[in-house]
């Protein structure tokens, strides 16, 4: 019998592991999506309140993800992180934002220090070996 403990462990491990490159996305896009789906967890300060939303992306690219949620607002800044697959132990950076199409939200990321800078580097890396 399975524990909890190891199904989310093998739940975890099948969730993020094949990357599929979007090739049909618009020629005036600046990145090509990768289409992979990872959890995300985002979280937003606003008026001396803290917002935890854990939820799905997908859709990346260098310059962001796509969200799935109905807790967003356009121009909300967040604290993204997420781990992709084969990247340990997690990325996490500021984003903002910036388009909604239903329940689908784009968020740009934001390198807002060092150390983002480096995560985010490591993280575009990471995608150009998926051919993104």
């Amino acid at each position: 019998m399975i524990s909890n403990r190891q199904s989310l462990r093998i739940y975890y491990r099948r969730m993020a592991t094949k990357a599929e490159v979007n090739t049909t996305s618009p020629a005036d896009r600046r990145w090509r999506r990768c289409q992979l789906t990872v959890p995300v967890q985002i979280t937003i300060e606003k008026s001396q309140r803290v917002n935890v939303i854990n939820t799905r992306g997908s859709q990346m690219n260098n310059g962001g993800l796509a969200v799935r949620t109905d807790e967003l607002a356009i121009g909300d800044e967040a604290e993204i992180k997420f781990t992709p697959p084969h990247f340990y132990p997690f990325v996490r950076l500021r984003g903002v934002i910036r388009n909604r199409v239903d329940d689908v939200y784009g968020v740009e990321f934001l390198a807002t220090s060092a150390a983002e800078e480096r995560q985010l580097d490591l993280f575009r890396h990471s995608l150009a070996r998926w051919g993104a």
